[in-house]
């Protein structure tokens, strides 16, 4: 029995493959790929800012649209 276990074990450890490199090569194409992610983004801040339209009040109170947006 200990002989089939370790027969077992040993084409567990024959079928296991290589990765193409090493784990921290990894970790730096991963954390290059988040860092221009991340600049993407900080381009964009502040931008809905930016682009939303200017709210400017009515003066004419019996205007259908008055300062405080009511319709009559």
């Amino acid at each position: 029995m200990p002989d089939r276990v370790f027969a077992v074990v040993a084409q567990g450890e024959e079928a296991a493959r290589e990765l193409p490199m090493p784990v921290l090569a990894y970790f730096f194409i991963v954390f290059a790929i988040f860092l221009v992610l991340l600049g993407i983004t900080w381009t964009f801040r502040n931008t809905a800012y930016k682009v939303q339209p200017r709210r400017q009040a009515r003066q004419d109170p019996h205007h259908p649209s008055g300062p405080d947006g009511d319709h009559h």
